[in-house]
């Protein structure tokens, strides 16, 4: 494992594939590819229609972020995920939140915490 994949987790609870990223983080291309490669492996999963992102990292959200991000709601509805939740401050919700509801199909809740977002996924 790299040092950049123990920075952050994905792995399916339930219906829900969660992405949980650190404080800290690396958002590097490298970060990035094989964040994509472990999302595309656990969306494929039939029970997965859900995608929790935990945004823990404490800097402002840039703009590749927030690219990243759209890319990845369009390659999660290419497997059936419909429902996005997002779990951060208030600002990183909104801005990620005006972002993703571009993606057509994809529907965006916002939770306080990853508790919340579960329960939510159901």
């Amino acid at each position: 494992m790299t040092n950049a994949q123990q920075q952050w987790q994905l792995y399916v609870e339930g219906n829900a594939l969660v992405a949980d990223f650190p404080a800290g983080m690396d958002l590097d291309d490298e970060t990035f590819a094989a964040v994509n490669e472990r999302f595309e492996e656990l969306a494929n999963r039939p029970a997965v229609d859900t995608h929790v992102s935990v945004l823990r990292m404490e800097s402002p959200l840039h703009s590749d972020v927030f690219s990243r991000a759209q890319e990845a709601a369009h390659v999660g509805s290419e497997f059936g995920i419909t429902q996005w939740i997002i779990v951060s401050d208030d600002i990183k919700n909104r801005a990620l939140r005006s972002r993703i509801d571009e993606v057509p199909g994809v529907t965006i809740e916002l939770a306080r915490d990853q508790d919340e977002a579960l329960e939510l996924a159901q």
